[in-house]
């Protein structure tokens, strides 16, 4: 993704020690805080994913930009793929 002006930034990093486990945090200057969710490279994770992106992302009004670190996710998953091509892209709403 290209930077946005001011678009809140989400890392996704990988957790110590812990196949298949990831954080994503999101840092708040103005606020003095770090927001972070622990996932799992499953479809489960791949929602709690989407649904920190979509809290931050309705939060500050604005589209977010995800930094993964390099060669995080080195074995395709399209669950995974799925979600994070989709957080830059509005969700349905059903009524």
């Amino acid at each position: 993704m290209t930077r946005s002006s001011n678009a809140p930034i989400i890392r996704i990093t990988n957790v110590d020690e812990k196949p298949n486990r990831y954080v994503a945090s999101f840092r708040s200057e103005f606020l003095d805080a770090t927001y972070a969710v622990v996932f799992s490279k499953t479809i489960t994770g791949a929602v709690a994913l989407h649904r920190f992106a979509r809290m931050v992302s309705h939060q500050y009004g604005r589209e977010v930009e995800l930094q993964i670190a390099d060669d995080l996710f080195p074995v395709r998953n399209t669950a995974v793929e799925d979600i994070l091509n989709s957080i830059g892209k509005p969700e349905p709403v059903l009524r």
